[in-house]
């Protein structure tokens, strides 16, 4: 069986991810790939099989019905395939980009609501696995999912959960997994996928609240999620309001380093641009200044103290305080930590603070560096990573002495979730 691969409004993730795990399909037999353009396979040949990849927009609506006219079978590949959603997530929030209008873009529609779908695979990016799977089973002559072929699109009424700290939307959920994923790579399982078929979304077992259903607050969910389907509380606003009062920032230098290294400066002028907001006095902190010297098993936030308490209760009675910025109420704590949230009002990330440098058209390369000291940081052990965190706590309890440090996100706090995007995409 001949099998074509089309692409349509998308990021082209999915067949990005085909190409590079090609090798599956290619073990299944009876399977002939004659079009793929990113194969260099682009001729108008003929084909039985076509995978669509991507929503079709209005000028795509003849093209895709010209290749349900020539395949016996069509797959839809991909969320943007099943859904739409990705396509149109500008438009649906109201972003109307004139350009992107015009030439037909922002009307995206999932590719069964155009033409008869026989098959579809899931996922942002989707499964190669499962394709090769629906595509061996199409050569075989059985239809998967014989009863979902037309998969007329009825959306449930949208979930929403928000417990103030975070903000499940499943209204913009586009099901990639990447939360669910997240969340059980760190062993809490706060997060999983309800119901079947089109109905599938994100949420809580039981859509209990999040600190019920075992939530940490460690907010990774939130920086991993494309769609910001997901997102934390945002103390921007009321940051500003401070700086414009003369108030204070304590920052962590590791958020002033990484908000500098997402906006192409010195740390130093960061610093600049945070007086330049108005703030009357910034401290760069070192957390694990605050620590050093100090004997026990010390959480760098409540994300670690509560993980420790789930997972290793026997544990829970050696540990100390978190470590906390000496933050007054006249000030605002920057951080690479999201769950610092919980500990101070306002408190932003250096996501949150480079997303600031953006708006403010502050020029900064004209801003002077200023000079950062912090002391060296000696005797203090840091376990990174829920497995690191998980030996590490085991071995203190059998010998507990000196100074232990947890931070439990994958990476350390150098991949913490409150870090810029676009770094956290890189490492």
């Amino acid at each position: 069986m001949k099998v074509a691969f089309f692409g349509f409004g998308s990021c082209e993730g999915c067949r990005y991810r085909l190409v590079n795990e090609l090798y599956k399909l290619t073990k299944v037999e009876g399977i002939e790939i004659v079009r793929e353009p990113l194969l260099g396979l682009s001729s108008d040949t003929e084909y039985d099989m076509a995978v669509v990849e991507g929503s079709i927009t209005t000028r795509d609506v003849e093209e895709v019905k010209r290749i349900r006219e020539k395949s016996k079978f069509v797959v839809a590949f991909g969320s943007c395939a099943l859904l739409g959603e990705t396509s149109t997530l500008g438009y649906r929030l109201g972003l109307r980009i004139e350009e992107y209008v015009k030439d037909g873009y922002m009307d995206a529609l999932p590719v069964h609501q155009v033409i008869r779908v026989d098959s579809y695979v899931r996922g942002c990016p989707a499964s190669v696995d499962e394709l090769a799977c629906v595509l061996k089973a199409l050569a075989s002559g059985f239809l998967p999912l014989r009863y979902e072929r037309r998969f007329e699109y009825e959306k449930t009424a949208e979930l929403v959960l928000d417990d103030g700290f975070l903000r499940l939307d499943s209204g913009k959920c586009i099901v990639c997994g990447r939360c669910v994923d997240l969340c059980a790579h760190l062993d809490v399982h706060a997060l999983t996928q309800a119901y079947r078929g089109y109905q599938v979304t994100v949420t809580t077992p039981a859509q209990l609240p999040f600190l019920e259903a075992g939530c940490v607050r460690c907010g990774l969910c939130a920086a991993y999620c494309p769609v910001s389907a997901l997102k934390y509380r945002s103390d921007v606003e009321r940051a500003l309001e401070l700086a414009e009062r003369g108030g204070r920032a304590v920052t962590e230098r590791l958020a002033l380093e990484a908000a500098a290294e997402a906006l192409g400066v010195n740390p130093g002028q960061v610093v600049s641009l945070l007086k330049e907001l108005g703030f009357s006095e910034v401290e760069v902190v070192d957390p694990l200044t605050l620590v050093s010297g100090a004997e026990g098993l010390i959480p760098f936030s409540t994300a670690e103290e509560r993980w420790v308490k789930q997972r290793s209760p026997d544990a829970a009675s050696l540990l100390k305080p978190h470590v906390k910025l000496p933050a007054s109420k006249d000030a605002a704590v920057i951080t690479v930590c999201v769950a610092r949230k919980e500990d101070h009002d306002p408190t932003i990330t250096a996501h949150e603070l480079a997303e600031i440098a953006k708006w403010s058209r502050i020029v900064l390369e004209d801003l002077p560096a200023e000079p950062l000291s912090t002391p060296p940081v000696g005797g203090v052990k840091v376990a990174v990573g829920p497995e690191e965190c998980r030996t590490a706590v085991e071995s203190y309890a059998r010998n507990p002495s000196g100074t232990l440090v947890l931070q439990i996100c994958p990476g350390g706090c150098a991949r913490g979730s409150g870090m810029p995007y676009r770094l956290l995409s890189q490492r």
